[in-house]
């Protein structure tokens, strides 16, 4: 995470791999943003919403305690964990597989979207990026991260290019 955001990438980590101790996630935070200078880019982290995840609000009071820059949220938009972000001035993108998701997700308070197109990895959509970019832009001008099916120079001018 700290090599990426001091490449200038932003550099994130699901909230779920902070395992051990109960102060692991707080930690873990804790040690980037000791590493992490002006400039740097901002840092993320990868929070499910889910019902079934357990430590959902445990793991949220530390990203509020920290301010955590960006919170990308999967599996369910839900306003009062944006709205929590929201709160230190935080910014949200939602992971979303298809149209229907991402509407949900800005209705709900996201800041940007995720699109989780054909070839990416996890919960991965079935739609061609290109087609999911170009349905969502007809409707969003905000913030995208496209993921899926991307691997070359060429992929991400092509992706550039659709918005």
């Amino acid at each position: 995470v700290v090599a990426q955001c001091k490449a200038g990438v932003v550099g994130s980590f699901p909230a779920l791999n902070a395992r051990g101790p109960d102060d692991a996630l707080d930690r873990w935070i804790t040690e980037i943003k000791q590493q992490l200078e002006p400039g740097d880019a901002p840092f993320a982290v990868n929070q499910i919403v889910h019902r079934s995840n357990g430590r959902l609000m445990k793991d949220m009071e530390t990203i509020v305690k920290h301010e955590v820059p960006i919170v990308i949220t999967s599996l369910g938009a839900r306003p009062e964990i944006n709205d929590a972000v929201h709160s230190y001035g935080g910014v949200v993108f939602h992971d979303v597989i298809n149209d229907k998701f991402a509407r949900k997700a800005v209705d709900k308070g996201a800041d940007g979207l995720v699109l989780v197109a054909w070839g990416a990895g996890g919960h991965a959509g079935t739609q061609s990026p290109f087609a999911l970019v170009s349905e969502v832009r007809e409707w969003w001008d905000g913030p995208i991260a496209l993921s899926g099916a991307i691997g070359t120079g060429a992929g991400v001018a092509a992706a550039v290019a659709a918005g």
